[in-house]
């Protein structure tokens, strides 16, 4: 009975695993810039400059409109951008993809806007009016809020996001200063790095796994321990020749800012927590816009997840245990 239960801890273990990991990939579709958010719009002028001088910035900005069609009509939330659509809100899509940076004639629609609308999420095609003009639908993106993506050459944006490129991983501080240098923006009233939000729900669905890993390592090693001179020895190096072979992928991964080799600095640690601090009071007080609502109840459904993968981790643990006390008894 106890093996019973323990195979199916494993499997519930492995389910909730799988869950959590796709949970973080969806959760890092809406992670790939640095998002810079201002109380007052941008001008016009700076706009055009800065598109100018970075033409891989994406504008946008967030207002509450009327979307109709031949028969229906609904209040929705509408995201005006000019750049890529993907920045300002990367969920998954149910059907077709987002209008093309350049696509001025088309929109994206959320599954509910489209069900409002149409009662169908079968619009791929269709038209839909607004104030700024009529766009056609070109992809239809999973949402149980009422949001369409509107291009707009502009439309007051109070956002901009930044794309991350390979001079981030670097230093994240440093490289937005640099980017806003170039594009002369102004400085920003919030600096949200959605990039540590990616990491931290990867973080979230790798850690407890590590940690069942790691008591079934434990448990392996003590029947390791009783097993004779060669086989030991054999297994004991396996083990050694793994983690060997793993710890390049693992620091290739690593941030470069997190370098061990900075650790000795008093200074960095200091400028470190500075950093993070500003970033987290920047995430709890900047005003909710476009997908930041996806973001933090993704971190949420996250850590619910982690909570249950670390209960099944410790029943699993508690039943090992119980395992060896029968046989530590016999012998």
């Amino acid at each position: 009975m106890r093996r019973v239960i323990i195979g199916l801890l494993m499997l519930a273990l492995l389910v909730a695993s799988t869950t959590s990991m796709n949970h973080a990939d969806a959760l890092a579709q809406n992670c790939q810039s640095v998002s810079l958010r201002y109380r007052q719009a941008l001008t016009a002028e700076t706009v055009r400059t800065a598109r100018d001088k970075q033409p891989g910035l994406t504008f946008w900005a967030e207002s509450s409109c009327l979307l109709c069609t031949s028969l229906h009509q609904t209040q929705c939330t509408a995201l005006y951008y000019q750049g890529d659509a993907l920045l300002v809100m990367g969920a998954e899509y149910c059907a077709g993809e987002p209008p093309a940076p350049l696509d001025f004639s088309g929109c994206a629609i959320s599954t509910a806007l489209a069900d409002d609308l149409f009662g169908s999420e079968d619009v791929l095609g269709l038209s839909v009016t607004l104030e700024t003009g009529e766009y056609t639908v070109r992809g239809i993106f999973s949402s149980n809020r009422s949001l369409a993506l509107i291009p707009c050459e502009d439309a007051g944006f109070t956002a901009v996001e930044l794309p991350f490129t390979e001079d981030f991983r670097q230093s994240p501080a440093t490289w937005v200063n640099t980017q806003l240098t170039e594009s002369g923006l102004p400085e920003p009233d919030w600096q949200l790095f959605t990039g540590l939000c990616a990491a931290l729900g990867r973080g979230l669905a790798w850690l407890p796994l590590a940690f069942a890993a790691l008591v079934l390592i434990l448990h392996g090693a003590k029947a390791v321990v009783h097993w004779p001179f060669p086989a030991r020895d054999i297994a004991l190096f396996s083990v050694l020749l793994t983690t060997a072979s793993a710890l390049p992928l693992l620091l290739s991964v690593w941030p470069s800012w997190l370098t061990p080799s900075r650790w000795s600095d008093f200074s960095w640690w200091t400028q470190t927590a500075q950093t993070l601090s500003l970033q987290l009071e920047a995430f709890l007080l900047a005003p909710g816009m476009g997908r930041d609502l996806a973001i933090k109840s993704g971190l949420i459904a996250q850590v619910g997840i982690a909570l249950l993968q670390c209960v099944l981790c410790e029943a699993l643990r508690c039943m090992l245990r119980q395992c060896d006390r029968p046989a530590a008894t016999e012998t």
